[in-house]
């Protein structure tokens, strides 16, 4: 009887102590886990493969054009994959509050010899390992820009940004980093609170989110795509109809997004074609299935798109 219940208190010390380190091993996991550096997913420079690789992380500021840079690409014999993190309205707090707490709140599109395609529900991180990104850009809502003033908001974002930038480079450390600065609204545009009534107007909008822009590449070592110079250059030359179906009789006009048939779309793509290639526009062979309105031609939204990208090299 002693012998049984000597073996039944062994029997006890043994599961008592095999508990016991069973709950330290879960706790040294746990440890290890929280201590583990975030791996980095590129193991090699993007450059190697024969595709330019691009990921725009932004709103609907970066959603319309995407076909546009495509066929300007394919057009220059450039074989290149345009893919979009994409949520509208999206701002710089909201990508970072999303991507610090996994929300799968964004639409994942890509655009290549396939054609588009979209993954729904997704979040950021599961959009940057899908690639190996030669280029990967952000950007910010202009409106923001412009209601609180540039040291303001940029004082505001600069947490988010580290955080956001810190994490994504140290993912990808040979991409490419761009920021895009986008255009202004058209003349006649009226939501939440803003309206836009006159060009000077305008020059002052895209002169704000441009120094924001230029603060923000300095900072943080960015180059800039800058079609809010190429919307204004356009529009000097009369090209003030660049937005999606603005007239107001059709009832389809929004006075802020890209247009097709109003030549926006085409410009911004042709803005990014130089930015991202290296190359001019000028003279690409590449037009869309539409039809621009009559005032507006290809070859001037191209001289435009081109001259506001050398007035960034100075």
């Amino acid at each position: 009887m002693r012998k049984k219940l000597c073996g039944l208190t062994a029997l006890l010390l043994i599961v008592s102590l095999l508990l016991c380190a069973c709950s330290n091993a879960a706790n040294v996991r746990e440890e290890t886990k929280e201590s583990i550096p975030v791996n980095i997913m590129q193991k090699s420079d993007p450059a190697e493969d024969d595709t330019l690789n691009v990921l725009m992380i932004g709103s609907s500021f970066c959603y319309y054009y995407v076909e546009e840079l495509y066929g300007l690409a394919e057009a220059a014999g450039i074989k290149m994959r345009v893919c979009n993190v994409y949520q509208s309205g999206c701002t710089l707090e909201q990508h970072w509050t999303w991507w610090k707490n996994g929300k799968a709140n964004y639409f994942y599109y890509t655009t290549d010899e396939n054609g588009r395609k979209e993954v729904k529900n997704t979040n950021l991180d599961y959009c940057l390992s899908q690639q190996n990104w030669d280029v990967i850009s952000l950007q910010e809502s202009t409106s923001k820009v412009f209601k609180t003033g540039v040291e303001n908001h940029f004082n505001y974002s600069k947490t988010h940004l580290d955080e956001l930038w810190g994490h994504i480079k140290e993912q990808y450390p040979m991409s490419r980093y761009l920021w895009h600065s986008p255009w202004a609204y058209q003349i006649g545009y009226d939501r939440g609170g803003y309206q836009m009534v006159s060009i000077e107007q305008q020059e002052q909008n895209v002169k704000l989110v441009s120094e924001f822009s230029n603060k923000i590449c300095e900072i943080y070592d960015l180059e800039q795509v800058n079609t809010g110079k190429a919307w204004q250059e356009a529009r000097q030359n009369g090209y003030d109809n660049l937005c999606a179906r603005t007239a107001v009789e059709n009832g389809k006009g929004d006075y802020y997004h890209d247009g097709d048939i109003g030549g926006g779309q085409y410009l911004n793509a042709c803005v990014w074609f130089e930015i991202i290639t290296g190359q001019s526009c000028v003279g690409n062979t590449y037009r869309p299935d539409y039809t621009l309105d009559a005032n507006i031609t290809y070859e001037a939204l191209q001289e435009a798109a081109h001259k506001a990208v050398q007035s960034l090299k100075g």
